[in-house]
């Protein structure tokens, strides 16, 4: 005899116990079959419009024509228009636009926060499938809308009032950034002027060495007129040193010469330099003295010719020793000049030297000054320049767009959402699945169908406590017995039977003392 197939067994059991419980199954299918026919007939159909659009960021440089600086920037820019598309402002603004619809229900205000709410999560944005925000300038906006023009429409108005509050909130950003700057600009002026006021009463109290100051601050090493000064003071400081020692080495000789006039011939001709007249009186004196000689080569020393010359060599010696008394005195002059000059060169020399060493005090203050009145000047053309900018940026807000619509709103070519059939068969489905799974929970299934149980029993799922057995005890004591059955025979009466039906307890209990009066004759082991 071979033995039964045990899921042959179960389809069995499970069409047959689909014939018994025909009414639980039919009834939740046909029930939400009629619901989701109800439903599927009597909704509206959702269709949406998308609209492209291409981002760029504001044209603040030359040859940048709009392109963003880099990734984040991008991403940063088109999360703002996300934000702002969705807005509460926006989305009011765009109701208003489109009007409020036809009620039944007379005049309310519109739109109301549920308007907006509903509005709001109609509206989609964001990058091109494939693609993430700050990857591509292109960004598509969504709207559903009842029917395919009404979702054009809701389109069109968001997207003229993201416009709008784009360039609004470019407004308000300029203008804040433009009162910064120009409170920025404002403290930078005054700033600059101060500094400017503490570096002019510096070059006053410079005064007349401020050419100088400004050449050491510029080279640090430079020339300039004061240093000039003091070295053409010095040079002829030397010079006039140089004479002094002439002056003194001459009259040493005129007053030696005085006594001797032949010591003359023996003085170089630079050192009559400043005494023409004596060299002069020098080359008479020669040229007497090579005469005389001659004629007493010649003659004899009483011949009146020789006693001429004599006489005439003296005379130019006589004139020699008293040109000689005025030279001395003359020298004494010159040499009492030329030390009241070395001494007028030595006082310049002084005040030039003091002169610079002040400047030189004073260059590392000026220095300081000068650089915080240039960085202060940089500081205020930067913030003209921003200020600038900022104004061109609020003045060109309202004219011109960040975002560019490219072509027009298009439409697709069915509802968005299940069509009124995959509904049915949807709720069709779902009620049969329901009924099945009642009929899972209450109809025996499976190879145990014959013993009464149902699957769960047999699974352990939602068992009841009488259903479980009890461990076996220790020793072959059984618990939960009366004592006087631990020693007999099991009968009948103790079998629990759980899962049967009712007439059947009801045939067991009727049976029970006629099974209970066998079990009293039979004798106890």
């Amino acid at each position: 005899m071979t033995a039964p197939n045990p899921f042959q067994q179960t389809v069995m059991s499970l069409v047959k116990a689909f014939r018994t419980y025909l009414w639980l199954w039919v009834v939740p299918t046909v029930a939400m079959t009629a619901v989701a026919t109800v439903y599927a007939i009597t909704k509206s159909t959702t269709w949406q419009a998308s609209q492209s659009l291409v981002t760029r960021d504001e044209a603040r440089g030359v040859g940048r024509q709009g392109r963003f600086d880099s990734t984040e920037s991008m991403r940063a820019s088109q999360e703002t228009i996300i934000e702002v598309a969705k807005s509460s402002a926006v989305v009011s603004a765009a109701l208003k636009q489109l009007g409020p619809p036809k009620s039944i229900f007379g005049t309310k205000k519109f739109p109301t926060d549920a308007d907006v709410q509903a509005m709001q999560e109609c509206i989609k944005i964001g990058a091109p499938a494939g693609s993430e925000l700050g990857t591509t300038e292109v960004l598509y906006l969504s709207v559903k809308g009842k029917t395919p023009e009404d979702a054009i429409a809701r389109t069109t108005a968001i997207c003229d009032q993201l416009e709008s509050h784009l360039g609004k909130l470019r407004n308000a950003r300029a203008g804040s950034v433009t009162t910064e700057l120009e409170q920025t600009l404002k403290l930078a002026l005054a700033d600059l002027q101060k500094a400017t006021d503490a570096l002019s009463t510096m070059e006053r109290e410079v005064g007349r060495d401020l050419a100088e100051l400004r050449v050491l601050n510029q080279s640090g090493t430079g020339e300039g007129n004061l240093r000039s000064a003091l070295n053409q003071v010095k040079t002829e400081i030397r010079q006039r040193q140089s004479e002094v020692e002439t002056h003194q080495q001459l009259k040493e000789v005129l007053i030696a010469a005085t006594q001797n006039p032949d010591e003359l011939l023996a003085m170089p001709s630079s050192m009559f330099a400043a005494q023409p007249a004596l060299k002069r009186l020098k080359d008479g004196l020669v040229d007497a003295q090579l005469r005389t000689s001659d004629l007493k080569g010649k003659m004899s020393p009483g011949h009146p010719l020789v006693q001429a010359a004599i006489q005439g060599e003296e005379a130019v010696r006589q004139n020699l020793r008293a040109e000689l008394t005025a030279a001395v005195g003359s020298c004494d002059t010159d040499l009492q000049v030329t030390l009241r000059q070395i001494n007028s060169l030595t006082d310049q020399q002084d005040d030039l030297q003091e002169r610079l060493g002040r400047l030189a005090g004073l260059r590392a203050e000026y220095a300081l000054l000068v650089n915080d009145v240039e960085q202060r000047t940089n500081i205020v053309q930067q913030a003209k320049q921003d200020l600038a900018a900022a104004r061109a940026t609020e003045s060109s807000s309202q004219a011109t767009s960040l975002i560019t619509r490219f072509q027009k709103p298009q439409v697709g070519d069915s509802p968005v959402g299940p069509g009124r059939i995959t509904i049915v068969g949807i709720g069709l489905i779902g009620g049969f699945m329901t009924g099945a799974g009642l009929v899972f929970l209450v109809a025996p299934i499976g190879p145990n169908a014959r013993q009464g149980r149902r699957l769960t029993d047999f699974l352990g799922l939602g068992r009841r406590a009488s259903d479980r057995k009890p461990a076996a005890p220790r020793g072959g004591t059984i618990v939960g017995r009366r004592s006087e059955d631990q020693t007999t025979a099991r009968r009948v009466s103790d079998v629990p039977q759980f899962g049967r039906r009712g007439e059947d307890q009801r045939g067991l209990t009727a049976e029970k003392p006629r099974l209970r009066r066998e079990d009293d004759d039979r004798p106890a082991l």
